[in-house]
């Protein structure tokens, strides 16, 4: 019997991250993967992601807003969510204890290992 991937709801505004995410932890799981964040929360009820990561600072609406606005939400607010971004090293996200602006935080620059690790904890 084939398992089934988590789904993972990504919000970046950079192209090159989506693709990196996606060669590093695609083959994992099931990947969505968006560059308009005006999109993220009609993505998120059609999707019903197991998780969302989603950057912080992105032109029009920052992912603080989006995060608010996935709280609001009946549909999201029960999904994890985590930033995932360039803003903090991957020491200063263990010195902040995975907290960055108030929820769980990823270092864009994290390697894989550590950030499959960071996913996992989060699905759990």
């Amino acid at each position: 019997m084939k398992s089934v991937k988590k789904k993972i709801l990504v919000i970046d505004d950079d192209e090159a991250v989506l693709g990196y995410l996606q060669k590093k932890i695609g083959y994992l799981y099931d990947l969505v993967l968006t560059t308009e964040p005006g999109l993220a929360l009609d993505f998120a009820v059609r999707e019903e992601p197991d998780l969302i990561l989603c950057d912080i600072d992105m032109p029009d609406i920052d992912g603080g807003e989006i995060s608010r606005n996935f709280l609001k939400c009946e549909f999201t607010r029960s999904i994890p969510f985590a930033y995932l971004t360039g803003f903090v090293s991957p020491s200063e996200v263990r010195e902040l204890r995975g907290n960055v602006g108030g929820r769980h935080g990823i270092a864009k620059a994290t390697p894989a290992p550590e950030m499959i690790q960071t996913i996992e904890q989060l699905l759990r």
